[in-house]
């Protein structure tokens, strides 16, 4: 069985996936964590089958040397819009967002989770908010369209229709018709649909039998 390795996004930690592997009968399950919360933890096994959520997805194709897999969930392959991106996010209110986090990490995360749909959200005293800026700041940048287009791997996205930091627009300029979407859930689908996910990555496993 090829190794299973889970990705987070940004403002979140290790701790999203608890839900879902819960339901997961898999021994070789790892966690990327990238230290928004305490110590990183980003070793990424060889040959692997990789569940990312939102900005997980573009930090792996980042990062990975080899991908067998690669499952996507409330994900997007370029976050800001540009150009020849027209449905992103404007990259003036990333760039807004960043200069408020400078000020007040502790309002502009909390302000993200409850827009991601987290009720009564608080910042832990943990926070390493120089990796979270950080994290921001990459968002303005990364750029893995190409990437992961240029994947010849087994692929599957999971979207919300009623997420809003990747709206519907965003999911499908990334995935094109590649998407199961949610009609719920918002931006948390690995804590409000996790039951459901991870029907959805086992029916994904089955290939790799």
């Amino acid at each position: 069985m090829r190794d299973l390795v889970f990705v987070h996004g940004w403002g979140f930690d290790a701790s999203i996936w608890k839900d879902v592997c819960v339901h997961l009968p898999y021994e070789n399950v790892h966690f990327i964590d990238l230290g928004f919360f305490g110590q990183a933890s980003t070793d990424m096994p060889q040959n692997a089958i990789y569940v990312t959520h939102s900005m997980g997805l573009a930090w792996t194709l980042q990062h990975a040397k080899t991908i067998e897999g690669l499952i996507s969930i409330n994900g997007f392959t370029r976050f800001c819009a540009c150009e020849d991106w027209v449905n992103g996010v404007a990259e003036r209110m990333l760039t807004r967002m960043c200069r408020q986090f400078e000020k007040n990490p502790k309002a502009v995360w909390e302000e993200f989770m409850k827009n991601s749909g987290m009720c009564d959200p608080l910042l832990k005293e943990n926070a390493d908010t120089v990796a979270l800026l950080k994290g921001l700041e990459d968002l303005k940048s990364w750029d893995v369209r190409q990437a992961y287009q240029a994947l010849d791997i087994p692929k599957m996205a999971l979207s919300s229709q009623n997420d809003l930091i990747v709206p519907e627009k965003l999911s499908k300029d990334s995935f094109e018709d590649n998407v199961i979407w949610y009609k719920e859930g918002t931006h948390l689908l690995p804590l409000n649909a996790s039951q459901s996910v991870a029907q959805h990555i086992l029916g994904f496993m089955d290939q790799f039998s």
